[in-house]
């Protein structure tokens, strides 16, 4: 089969496609034929790039966000799964009854796909059934497959944060995919939406998208724009992943009781702030690293149900990942990146 094996970090001419042996669904597992694969710059971009902190097993095919039809069962798996369109869990991890993770056994036993092995860069993977979600006959599958990461973090975010129907929520980025994911899910979810972004293209699409109310961050004192879009209230939640820039104005945006959720930091990790307003506010800040099963679900659940509609920047062919992997370190490209794998399927 064809994959895309990344041997060596680097930039994205390391990326090479290559004929490698297709895999045999062994017992408990499922071959599936790969339809779309969605691409990450801090999953993908970064692990090429440099391993993002890891220790990288090379040869890795890359990609975590897999959407495809069952080709083939293992042994003791039923045939119901048989040509069914399903989208596949980008981890591997130990959760509870709900689908939240153990904490305790969190990091003992989270695995990524297309990081610690091999992933969705290619025509086929093997999984196992609980690692399945199944979709529609028509569900679209370069959707699907830009929905695992970004949509689930902002899920998990907004879930972490304890959001209630009614409460305003400040979305930071508001045009980068976990952005673009929070808005949708906030207002699904009933919430009040300002989003911040860096340009009126940007600002624009947030509108678009469902946001009540947008401001531009890029001065020092923007939370004085979102006091004044609260009648000096402030935000109940806000959805923070930028990090040391934004970090200070993202706390002086609290309302009384208000929660930070972070997924990330991509001005800079080092976050200084002022602990005494948040003690007079009795405001939280949460840290959250990834999606979990049951926020992917429930986010499949909503864009079934016609209530999430993802930003798709550009599909690639399997052969052109090296532009594909241009297209994610390009702050102007707005929305998911997709591989697209099987030419007859995944946009129908």
């Amino acid at each position: 089969m064809r994959a895309a094996v990344l041997e060596r970090h680097g930039g994205p001419e390391v990326l090479r496609v290559v004929d490698i042996a297709r895999p045999t669904p062994r017992d408990g597992e499922v071959l599936v034929e790969v339809a779309a694969c969605g691409l990450n710059h801090g999953l993908d971009g970064r692990t090429r790039a440099n391993g993002a902190g890891r220790t990288i097993a090379f040869p890795l095919v890359l990609g975590s966000e897999i959407a495809g039809r069952v080709a083939a069962t293992g042994p003791g798996v039923s045939d119901d799964w048989l040509s069914r369109k399903v989208l596949i869990t980008p981890w591997q991890a130990e959760f509870s009854a709900s689908g939240d993770y153990l904490p305790q056994e969190h990091y003992k036993s989270f695995r990524l796909r297309g990081v610690h092995f091999d992933g969705g860069n290619a025509e086929y993977v093997v999984a196992k059934p609980a690692e399945l979600i199944g979709l529609s006959d028509d569900a679209d599958l370069i959707e699907a497959a830009a929905l695992p990461i970004s949509y689930s973090t902002a899920a998990h975010m907004l879930s972490r944060a304890a959001l209630a129907a009614g409460e305003t929520v400040l979305v930071l980025g508001a045009a980068g995919t976990v952005g673009i994911a929070a808005i949708q899910l906030a207002r699904a979810a009933g919430a009040r939406v300002i989003a911040a972004a860096s340009s009126a293209v940007k600002r624009g699409l947030a509108q678009k998208l469902g946001a009540d109310a947008v401001i531009d961050y890029g001065g020092p004192d923007w939370a004085e724009d979102v006091l004044a879009l609260t009648d000096g209230r402030g935000v109940d939640v806000v959805i923070e992943h930028v990090g040391r820039a934004t970090f200070a104005n993202s706390l002086a945006s609290l309302a009384m009781g208000g929660r930070v959720a972070v997924c990330g930091a991509s001005s800079g990790h080092q976050l200084e702030f002022d602990a005494r307003p948040l003690w007079r506010k009795s405001a939280s800040i949460v840290f959250v690293n990834s999606g979990s099963d049951s926020s992917l679900r429930r986010v499949v659940s909503l864009w079934g149900e016609g209530k999430l509609k993802p930003v798709v920047a550009g599909v690639f062919a399997l052969e052109d990942i090296g532009r594909a992997h241009e297209a994610l370190s390009n702050r102007d490209v707005i929305g998911k990146v997709i591989l697209k794998i099987k030419a007859s399927e995944g946009g129908e």
